[in-house]
């Protein structure tokens, strides 16, 4: 099939959404087996519908700007994910992550390597029992915020979002992020900078989109405003990202590492010359700030998404939320959070309720919809349910989370219920398919490479023990002693009719209204409430 669009050209990026109601105007017969899966910012509403249309699970499309092989197939993902050598991450299409400098996600070979060496080290038991800790604590102060505050909670994901940056910037690179209020950002920044540390990496991430498309160099010349505020972001988060470096390297001169070294620590000495540290010029200054910039951004925007659709979706099935109260009381009893032990506890709370509220989330909800490899110069072959298959050169591979994670092979149907649209998460939402246990005793396995948010293979995300001992702490602080509810209109109605109207609502900001740009997240809000177990409207 031939058509006239490449998926991750520029021109189709912008163009796409403008052009999409036109587009729509053609015969469907000319449109329903590509376009779906064309649409770079509507892959996750699609789900597994493009590959049931088709009838198979590897696409290719074929267009004058090159071709691209689309698949939820976890046969094929399987292989894909472990053969890095002959499918490579694409770094032309990825390079776009370099704003700083060369980064351990947009490189390969060597490069990537050296750059995965030293992080790698710093993901252990100590980092992460530091991150189980540092999120408890910061999971206490945000329920406080939120209870003095007194009134709904409207922005979850901006305070969730601040929770996981202070666990990141403090364990991973040494930056305390204290404030007046765990919920509040209005901190001023010092007298060298324009916006805040924390205003200046949540000003860059929103304004990633415009940096990808435009470089810096020519935004600095743009009169437009939204370009300005883009200009702005990314010089400040330079700024910040160059005193941390250049604090750290003053401190690795006077040997004051902590016991056990940080990922700044780790980065900021493989780029020093001999006689700073024990490492010889591993990477560049650039890879330094490069680096820095995505670990925070990936490690921090990424867990906040996943706590805020959990939290909602706790808030849209109170039966659910009820079940995980009595596992948490189960393995915690009245223990208060300062006795929870990352060494005895969370392994417990991963392996049971929380830990499937988290998988299902993830499930519905994956960090990235698609994953992009390559075959790059040289053709490869690979085999599904049998059969090899030829995939020519230069061919870009996209392995479709969002599909994958809802192939009806391996995850059942649901029936779409009340506002829920496309691809119908809030229906889907079932943590309990999780533990159901195995001939062994263990937790349900899925079947490999059928559920795949933390990535597979040799390039799998280093940091899923950190997030998980993040997200576990944080779900586990807040529903042990408080329920999160969907906001209700106080007015004479019952509260029955009052909750139907807030869950028709949520339904439609956790489907229709979610959106894609550099993660999932939703384009409004969910208006909640924290109330005590005690005084829960649930019924």
């Amino acid at each position: 099939m031939g058509i006239r669009v490449y998926f991750q050209t520029i021109a189709w990026l912008i163009l796409q959404e403008p052009l999409t109601p036109v587009l729509r105007m053609l015969p469907e017969s000319w449109m329903k087996d590509w376009f779906p899966l064309s649409r770079f910012r509507h892959v996750w509403h699609e789900g597994h519908a493009p590959f049931a249309h088709l009838k198979t699970d590897n696409v290719i499309v074929v267009s004058p700007g090159g071709n691209i092989l689309w698949t939820c197939d976890p046969e094929s993902i399987h292989q894909f994910s472990k053969r890095s050598h002959d499918f490579v991450k694409p770094v032309e299409m990825m390079g776009m992550l370099n704003l700083y400098g060369p980064t351990i996600t947009a490189t390969e070979g060597e490069e990537s390597r050296t750059y995965r060496k030293i992080a790698a080290p710093s993901f252990n038991d100590r980092t992460h029992g530091a991150a189980w800790a540092e999120s408890l604590k910061r999971s206490l102060s945000m329920i406080q915020g939120w209870k003095e505050a007194n009134a709904p909670i409207a922005q979850l994901n901006e305070h969730v979002a601040r929770l996981t940056l202070q666990v990141i910037s403090f364990v991973c690179f040494d930056r305390p992020m204290d404030a007046p209020s765990a919920t509040r950002l209005d901190i001023q920044p010092s007298k060298s900078h324009k916006l805040t540390y924390s205003e200046a990496i949540s000003s860059m991430v929103a304004n990633i989109p415009t940096l990808f498309i435009i470089p810096p160099p020519v935004l600095k010349f743009s009169p437009i405003s939204a370009h300005k505020d883009a200009i702005t972001a990314y010089t400040e988060w330079q700024v910040h990202m160059k005193e941390m470096r250049d604090e750290t390297t003053a401190s690795l001169s006077e040997n004051h590492s902590r016991n056990g070294q940080s990922l700044l620590e780790s980065f900021v000495q493989a780029g020093q010359p001999p006689n700073v540290g024990s490492q010889n010029h591993l990477i560049s200054p650039a890879a330094v700030l490069g680096n820095i910039f995505v670990f925070i951004m990936a490690g921090y925007e990424t867990s906040a998404n996943t706590l805020t659709y959990a939290m909602i979706l706790l808030a849209c099935h109170p039966v659910i939320q009820r079940h995980l109260q009595a596992d948490l009381d189960r393995i915690l009893g009245d223990r208060p959070s300062s006795s929870w032990s990352y060494e005895s506890d969370f392994p417990k709370i991963l392996e049971g309720y929380a830990g499937a509220v988290i998988n299902e989330t993830l499930r519905l909800y994956t960090v990235l919809p698609f994953l992009p490899k390559s075959t790059k110069s040289k053709a490869q072959i690979f085999t599904s349910v049998g059969r090899e298959y030829i995939v020519p050169p230069d061919t870009l591979i996209l392995m479709n989370t969002s599909a994958t994670h809802r192939n009806p092979k391996y995850w059942p149907v649901v029936k779409p219920k009340g506002n829920d649209g496309p691809p119908y998460p809030v229906s889907s939402f079932d943590p309990a398919r999780w533990l159901g246990k195995g001939n062994n005793g263990s937790p349900y396995t899925p079947v490999v490479g059928s559920f795949m948010p933390f990535s597979d293979g040799p390039r799998a995300c280093m940091g899923k023990r950190f997030a998980q001992a993040q997200l576990c702490a944080v779900l586990a602080t807040v529903f042990k002693n408080h329920s999160i509810e969907l906001a209700v209109k106080n007015d004479k109605r019952s509260y029955n009719e009052r909750w139907q109207e807030a869950r028709e609502r949520a339904d439609k900001e956790l489907s229709t209204n979610v959106g894609f740009l550099m993660s999932l997240k939703m384009r409004g809000q969910v208006p909640l409430r924290v109330v005590s177990r005690s005084t829960t409207d649930f019924n």
